[in-house]
């Protein structure tokens, strides 16, 4: 347990309203994107909505649907965020197990509560703001902490069922406070459902229907009528989970007093009015509607495009309801229109990336949706010039920075764009598989692809007629490189290295990525040794592959380590180890002007994720980013080198400042 650590308010003045710049890491310009979200929390008052990314969390004031704040930024990762009743506190978890609890207003940490290691499902404040309870995903066991401090008040263990072979585990474990603070419901993912007397610390109720929902439903969600006497439960079927039904218990009697079946979405949500009517918001694929169950009324219907994963949050007095999208945030109020805060980005993890028109505009790629163009001195998006859906990951970008190859919605066919007109010229079908590799050769002239079945095809651009298309590995292609002569060009499978010829689509040689490597490390000796010993040693699990500019290297980052072989004869040229810290590496790029190879890692148990800067010349890592809270996806020079753009897992892109290495 940690308290009262002091943070620098969140508070902003009025024209601080680029958040690209807010809470940034030491070295970055910008952040481009808000982080992926996963919880949202309505204010007491229904004046804010506090928003928990994997950046942080970000305030929204409702009546603008503005950020106002982002706190919570030292480790991100936020998986879960409640406010307190008062309006006093908010609390978070994180993907590490971290419970923090905060003052609103000043940010300032009162408690720091390490929950359990594989997460936190559900947390709940008590009525009168003292208590903090919560639920862990992958347990039966409940915890409640004082949130003044985060000591320990009190714990309950259940007995979770074991899930079928078939059977996913339940996404949710709710709990909930009566009004009066004195019992506290919850579920271990099924019934029997528990009320626990919190004095007492003995069973208060047991809920158990005599229809037995034990082998059909998970429970969603709980809340108890403002006078204390009900608890209302919804259900989901346990294998599409899909809404079962809405039961409403009377926890003195222990009987089940009604059922509502009458809601036909993926889940319901629920909340009680002031005047104890049950709200219930029932959550489709493209549209929401809420309903006043006590009377059996319909409220309104909320419209919203259902594509991807959702999250929804209801206030407490069921006047507010909130759903994510892929590209926005769309807020109800009983009695007025919805309105919805536009997402800059795609709720989802951004890969590919390019710099194009003098480094002035940025390109991105994310995972199963559109392209993102960024005026990169503007630091805003720009309308999008082409028009389709992609499933998969990469694209590619042309050295005539004109042409756009990526995956269709099929994620089999590849269609090739011009950006300048927003036309498409070239579709092209010889893969049978996902495709996951797609490179341009540097001038232009031909265009690679692979896909999970190991094929490569290469095709020629002024026709767009495949050249070749072969087996090139027994496993899933993890990605490739051409040689800056646009004559050769190198795979990799993640275990292997080919080199190709393009004109005749010989395989040239196959570097070694085993121990020889071992004499040419740099780094400190007792880390090589350390990494050596290690059954993950530095020539397992390559991820990526990339040409020096003057095509005299070549380099793969690979587990623990950076490999560089002479790009002639393919003999080892050096290897750097790498700190335990950031053992895995995801992406290696080497700079324009070829002095620097940039690296980013995966997480590692760490609070931020590093991207390192190396001299190619000698190996030292020369300075080291620390940004990103999870895995690095992908690096991007600018064409000056004055610039690193890097995406990752965390849902954002972060632009770094490169000009005080150019001058060194």
């Amino acid at each position: 347990m940690e308290n009262r650590q002091p943070l620098t308010p969140a508070l902003r003045l009025v024209e601080d309203t680029d958040v690209t710049t807010w809470e940034l890491p030491d070295g970055a310009i910008a952040r481009l994107g808000q982080g992926l979200i996963f919880g949202m929390a309505f204010s007491p008052d229904n004046a804010l909505l506090a928003v928990g990314t994997y950046v942080g969390v970000w305030m929204y004031e409702i009546d603008t649907m503005q950020p106002v704040t982002l706190f919570e930024t030292e480790r991100g990762l936020i998986s879960n965020v409640v406010l307190s009743p008062d309006g006093k506190w908010v609390a978070t978890s994180n993907a590490d197990g971290i419970i923090n609890v905060r003052e609103i207003e000043t940010q300032q940490r009162v408690a720091k509560i390490q929950g359990w290691h594989d997460g936190t499902s559900q947390l709940a404040f008590s009525p009168d703001s003292q208590y903090i309870a919560a639920s862990g995903r992958e347990y039966g066991d409940v915890y409640i902490w004082s949130a003044k401090n985060g000591y320990h008040v009190a714990s309950f263990k259940e007995v979770r069922i074991t899930p079928k072979e078939d059977e996913r585990l339940p996404a949710r474990l709710p709990i909930c406070f009566s009004p009066d603070g004195q019992l506290l419901a919850y579920s271990t993912g099924s019934y029997p459902l528990t009320v626990q007397n919190l004095k007492t610390k003995e069973r208060f109720a047991w809920l158990v229907p005599e229809r037995h929902l034990c082998e059909s439903g998970h429970l969603y969600d709980l809340v108890f009528s403002p006078c204390g006497q009900f608890l209302a439960a919804s259900l989901q079927d346990r294998t599409t989970r899909e809404n079962i039904e809405v039961q409403v218990w009377n926890i003195d009697k222990e009987t089940l007093e009604m059922t509502y079946t009458d809601y036909g979405g993926t889940r319901t949500i629920l909340a009680y009015s002031a005047d104890g009517a049950l709200r219930v918001a029932d959550v489709y694929e493209d549209k929401v509607v809420m309903w006043d169950a006590s009377r059996g009324e319909k409220l309104d219907t909320i419209e919203h495009q259902g594509k991807g994963r959702t999250e929804q949050c209801i206030s407490t007095d069921g006047q507010q309801f909130a759903i994510l999208t892929e590209r926005y945030i769309r807020v109800w109020r009983a009695g007025s229109p919805a309105t919805t805060a536009p997402l800059t980005v795609p709720h989802q993890v951004p890969e590919s990336l390019f710099f194009y028109q003098s480094s002035k505009r940025l390109a991105c790629k994310y995972w199963f949706e559109d392209v993102v163009f960024w005026d990169v001195v503007q630091k805003q998006v720009i309308p999008s010039p082409i028009k389709t859906k992609s499933r998969g990951k990469r694209c590619a970008l042309s050295p005539c920075e004109e042409l756009l190859a990526l995956n269709e919605e099929d994620g089999q066919t590849l269609e090739v764009w011009n950006i300048t007109s927003g036309t498409r010229i070239a579709e092209l079908t010889e893969h049978q598989s996902l495709i996951t590799t797609v490179v341009f050769s540097p001038l232009g002239e031909h265009l690679i692809s692979g896909d999970v079945d190991g094929k490569l095809v290469v095709w020629r651009v002024h026709c767009w007629e495949k050249q070749h298309a072969f087996i090139a590995h027994a496993r899933p292609f993890r990605t490739a490189a051409f040689h800056p002569n646009g004559k050769q060009f190198a795979t990799t499978d993640g275990s292997s290295i080919f080199l190709w010829d393009v004109t005749s689509g010989e395989q040239l040689g196959s570097p070694s990525v085993d121990s020889t490597f071992v004499a040419l490390y740099k780094g400190d000796m007792r880390q090589i040794q350390k990494q050596m010993r290690s059954p993950h040693k530095p020539s397992k699990y390559l991820h990526s592959i990339t040409f020096s500019p003057c095509g005299t290297l070549l380099a793969g980052g690979l587990y623990g380590g950076i490999h560089l072989w002479d790009a002639a004869t393919l003999e080892p040229h050096m290897g750097m180890i790498l700190p335990e810290t950031c053992s895995h590496i995801g992406v290696v790029v080497f700079s324009p002007c070829g002095r620097y190879l940039a690296s980013g890692s995966w997480w590692n148990k760490t609070d931020k994720v590093s991207v390192r800067l190396w001299d190619v010349a000698t190996g030292e890592n020369i300075h080291t980013f620390w940004g990103h809270t999870s895995d690095v996806q992908n690096l991007a020079f600018s064409k000056d080198s004055e610039r690193l753009a890097s995406s990752s897992y965390d849902g954002t892109v972060l632009l770094w400042d490169m000009k005080p290495f150019l001058s060194s």
